[in-house]
C-alpha cells in the first residue's frame, strides 16, 4: 500500500471513511452500524492523483463526480465476515484487494476539482 501502513488500514482504516486510489479512480469506503447490523459500502468515481497523497475528483458540468458508482454493499452482524468479503471482492478492475494491494494509494481529498 502506497502512502499508508497496510496493518493500520486492515485494523480500522478500511471501514472508517477511508479513501483509496487505483487506476484513475477513487474508492471511498465507509461502514455504518444500526441495531447491531453493519452496512459497509464502497463508492467509486474518476479522479486524478497528486503527489501520491491527494485525489482530485473529476466532475461533470452539474458538479457531480464522473462515473460515480456504488460498487459494493455488504451487510452483516459480524465485522470479520464483512472484512473478509471486502478483501475478496473483485472491485478493483476485476481484481481483489490483495491482487492490487501494492498499487493502492491511501489518499486524502485535495483540490482543485478537475472538470470534464
Amino acid at each position: 500500500m502506497i502512502n499508508g501502513n497496510i496493518n493500520s488500514f486492515l485494523d480500522t482504516g478500511w471501514y472508517t471513511e477511508s479513501t483509496l486510489f487505483f487506476n484513475g479512480n477513487v474508492y471511498w469506503c465507509e461502514a455504518t452500524t444500526e441495531n447491531g447490523l453493519t452496512t459497509f459500502f464502497v463508492n467509486r468515481w474518476k479522479a486524478s492523483l497528486t503527489d501520491n497523497m491527494y485525489y482530485n475528483s473529476h466532475i461533470d458540468a452539474n458538479g457531480d463526480p464522473v462515473d460515480f458508482r456504488n460498487i459494493l454493499i455488504l451487510k452483516d452482524n459480524d465485522m470479520d465476515i464483512i472484512k473478509k468479503n471486502f478483501l475478496c471482492s473483485n472491485i478493483f478492475d476485476g481484481k481483489t484487494f490483495w491482487e492490487v494491494e501494492q498499487e493502492l494509494v491511501w489518499v486524502d481529498e485535495g483540490s482543485p476539482i478537475v472538470e470534464e
